[in-house]
């Protein structure tokens, strides 16, 4: 049986990791269910809730608006055995409030200098509602844990 670990642990482990990565896949799907897959930039902030920047006449910002329930994964380059690391997140997307729209994009920008280049992208916030963490070097062999 794996150790216990504490929550204050894992979200440390968990901020850590998204720290050292910045490309995610994001499953989204449309209103009759088809599925999309996208890669891109993500920023973060404390409480775990994963930030991304796009145009909003992209497919997967187009699915959002009519299903805002996604998954996604973070995970890096494989370092060999016994060190697959990696997040499965799932959540509900949407486009900030206006009052939330400065303070998010202001943590993408500090990550990403470049977001002032691009006026026609909107940010966009994933609050999860589950997050899976896989790593090998911590939980070992073929176990993730439910933060």
């Amino acid at each position: 049986m794996p150790k216990k670990f504490t929550k204050n642990f894992l979200a440390s482990e968990v901020l850590k990791y998204l720290a050292e990565n910045k490309l995610m896949s994001l499953a989204t799907s449309s209103k009759n269910g088809g599925p999309w897959a996208s890669t891109l930039f993500f920023a973060f902030d404390k409480n775990l809730n994963i930030l991304f920047f796009s145009r909003p006449d992209t497919r997967h910002c187009k699915n959002i608006l009519k299903n805002p329930r996604v998954a996604l994964t973070i995970n890096q380059n494989w370092g060999g055995l016994g060190s697959i690391k990696g997040l499965q997140i799932s959540g509900v997307a949407r486009r900030p409030m206006k009052n939330e729209y400065k303070k998010y994009y202001a943590i993408y920008k500090k990550r990403y200098s470049w977001a002032d280049k691009f006026p026609d992208h909107a940010i966009y916030v994933i609050e999860p509602t589950e997050v899976h963490f896989i790593n090998q070097e911590i939980f070992g062999h073929f176990f993730r844990v439910k933060i």
